[in-house]
Parts: C-alpha cells; sequence; structure tokens
C-alpha cells in the first residue's frame, strides 16, 4: 500500500486539476492511498473529498507566503508519504523543495510550455528547486522539449505520458446535453465555447477580437466562455469596449458538468498562447465536437488540420474567426471532423493506458535506488 502526496496549484477547474482525480480514482482502485495537498480552493475541492480523499491548504497567499514551505514540510513529516508527486509551479516549487529537505521520493508532472521557462534566472531558481527528482514527466513531446531547451533538464530525463481521457463518461451518444437556456442561448443558434481557466494563458483577448469578427455571421452565433479566474472582471470589461452585445456572449463562470457542456455546443475553440496538452481538447475531440485551435504547446501532435479539427497560429484572431466561419459554414464537414476527432482519442488517448503508466512509475520509483544526485538532472 503506497502512500501518495499530490500537490497541485489549486482545486479550481482545469486540465491539471482534472488529470488529479482521474489518478486519484486510479491509485484508490489498486488500495493505495493519497492525500492532496494545494494552494487555492475551488469547485473541485468537494470532488476530493467526495472520493474520500483528506485535503490540506497550503496557502492563501501562495508563494509569498513563507508559511507554506513550513506548512508542506509538517505535512510530510506527519503523514509521510512514500512519494511526493506536484503539478504546476507554486506545487513544484513548494513540494520539491520540501520532499527533498523530508528525503521522501519525487515526481514532476510538467503541464505546460510556460514561456517564463525563456528567463534564465527563473530557470535556475526553478531548476535549484526541484533538481534531483525521482521522475520527470511531461503531458508531450513538446513539453518535454521546451523544457529540455530552456529548463536546462537533459531531455533523455524527460518521460512523456500524454493525458488521458475516459471514453466511457466523454461518449457523446450517452450523455444528455446541458440545458443552456439559463446561459441566454436560444434554441437553434449554433454556440461556440472556450472552456478554460481565465488567465493570461488561455488569450482570451484572441478569442474575443474573433468573436468580434464573427459576429455579424448570418448564422448569428453564441459565444460562451466558461470557466473562472483573475481575468474575469478584464474580460467582462472587453467584452464591452468591442461592443459584443450580452445576448450574444456570456461569462458562465465554472460548469462542472463537462461532457454535457461540450454534448450542448456545437464547437470548441481554444485561443491559447501556450500550452502542454489540454485536457479540454481530448475532452471536446472525445465528444465528437468540431475544434478550432491555436498550433501551440501538444495540440499539433494531436490535431491535423483539415482532418479532425482545425489550426491557426497563436496571436491571430483573423485567422482563428476564418476557421471558425468555415466550421459553421459546412457543417456535413465539421461532423465529419468531430468524427475523425473521436476516433483520435479513442485510439491514442485512453485513461485506462494513461493511469496504468503513472501506477507503474510510482512502483518502479519506490523499487528504484536513490535518486540521483544534481548534476545528472542537469544538461
Amino acid at each position: 500500500m503506497t502512500r501518495i502526496l499530490y500537490i497541485i496549484d489549486s482545486l479550481k477547474i482545469g486540465g491539471a486539476e482534472m488529470l488529479l482525480l482521474g489518478l486519484l480514482d486510479a491509485v484508490k482502485k489498486r488500495g493505495d492511498i493519497a492525500h492532496v495537498a494545494y494552494f487555492s480552493p475551488g469547485p473541485l475541492e468537494s470532488a476530493v473529498a467526495a472520493r474520500g480523499v483528506e485535503a490540506t491548504r497550503l496557502s492563501e497567499k501562495g508563494l509569498r507566503d513563507p508559511l507554506a514551505m513550513i506548512r508542506a514540510l509538517q505535512l510530510i513529516r506527519r503523514w509521510r508519504p512514500d512519494i511526493v508527486h506536484t503539478h504546476l509551479i507554486k506545487s513544484d516549487l513548494v513540494g520539491q523543495l520540501a520532499a527533498r529537505l523530508s528525503r521522501r521520493r519525487r515526481i514532476i508532472t510538467l503541464h505546460n510550455t510556460d514561456p517564463w521557462r525563456r528567463n534564465r534566472k527563473m530557470s535556475f531558481a526553478y531548476r535549484a528547486a526541484t533538481s534531483g527528482a525521482d521522475a520527470c514527466i511531461a503531458v508531450s513531446d513538446r513539453v518535454a522539449e521546451h523544457v529540455a531547451q530552456y529548463g536546462g533538464y537533459r531531455r533523455d530525463r524527460i518521460d512523456t505520458i500524454v493525458n488521458g481521457i475516459d471514453l466511457g463518461r466523454f461518449d457523446p451518444d450517452a450523455v444528455d446535453p446541458l440545458d443552456l437556456s439559463p446561459y441566454g442561448v436560444e434554441p437553434g443558434v449554433p454556440v461556440i465555447a472556450v472552456i478554460g481557466s481565465l488567465t493570461e494563458q488561455k488569450d482570451h483577448e484572441n478569442f474575443l477580437r474573433a468573436a468580434t469578427l464573427l459576429a455579424p455571421h448570418r448564422s448569428r452565433p453564441h459565444f460562451l466562455i466558461v470557466g473562472e479566474g483573475p481575468l474575469r472582471d478584464r474580460i467582462a470589461n472587453r467584452m464591452g469596449e468591442m461592443g459584443l452585445p450580452p445576448e450574444r456572449v456570456t461569462l458562465t463562470g465554472a460548469i462542472l458538468d463537462m461532457p454535457e457542456l461540450l454534448a450542448a455546443i456545437d464547437m470548441l475553440v481554444i485561443s491559447s498562447g501556450w500550452e502542454g496538452l489540454p485536457m479540454t481538447l481530448l475532452e471536446g475531440m472525445a465528444m465528437r465536437r468540431p475544434v478550432v485551435s491555436t498550433a501551440v504547446g501538444g495540440i499539433p501532435d494531436v490535431v491535423v488540420d483539415g482532418v479532425n479539427g482545425s489550426l491557426v497560429p497563436p496571436s491571430d484572431p483573423q485567422a482563428l474567426a476564418t476557421a471558425m466561419e468555415r466550421m459553421l459554414a459546412d457543417p456535413i464537414r465539421a461532423e465529419e471532423i468531430g468524427i475523425a476527432a473521436r476516433r483520435t482519442v479513442s485510439t491514442r488517448f485512453s485513461a485506462e493506458v494513461m493511469r496504468q503508466r503513472l501506477c507503474d512509475l510510482y512502483d518502479a520509483t519506490l523499487a528504484d535506488a536513490p535518486p540521483p544526485d544534481m548534476p545528472e538532472t542537469l544538461a
């Protein structure tokens, strides 16, 4: 029975957070024990509790709170995990250092092609805190290559375990569409949604500018911006400044019923400036939704332009609007693209395979010799 401490930046709705819920299910199924430590609260706190997993909040102030490290050390020494597995930057910095000081086995999952890694001082600080981990996982080869190029890690020491989807849960033939009328959506109107945290990474400015260009389209689509985050007020203000009418664009907040939401929309848009391998992309494809996405991170490894989705350059609202318009103008082709998207996810992105590989890694980590010294981890 392995004791695994997961440390993650938040329990808000996001790709890394949804991945964590799947891991909690997987380790529970095989008889292991998990504990979750986090920084920012969110709707997934109840989902963690419903799985019988205890959770500890490390800080209300993020990295500005020196007590976060003390709480992490206290938790590790009290709960005595066999493995500490961290996700996202705050958790990597605090969790990996606390685990190293406590002589615990350590695993990192790298989720994004973060632009901050190009800053040499920030990358050095990250390496200093996280080096010597027993295993380093990237959710796509593009993420692994990005970290190797800018983060100072040797490429051959980063394993790729791609994200996976529960195809039973995301089954378009078994899910009833969510009622979107509370969000102002009228019957028969095509719905275009961008789903994700309201942060710089998701580049909602790009989406709003594209929506402005597409708004005069004869189909009069309704645009949904789904998610929560620090930029909510800014996005709401920009909607007004751009003249997007509130009856055509809705900030929905967080929606937990993701399969039902995806079943109800006509198109999924990813307008991000950078990504790893977004879970929303795979979920939308599994639900046979036609996807229009920026070609960033690991997305081009999944989406073949014109075959199972549409790819556009980042920060190019005209290209984004044009791709969206083409999907709207040819619903038969959009349906064919959605079918191909489901086929891609079914054959390449199974949650069972992903979770089994991670559980195998836990076993191998505990069976291996002590973790390497810092020089072996760095380029």
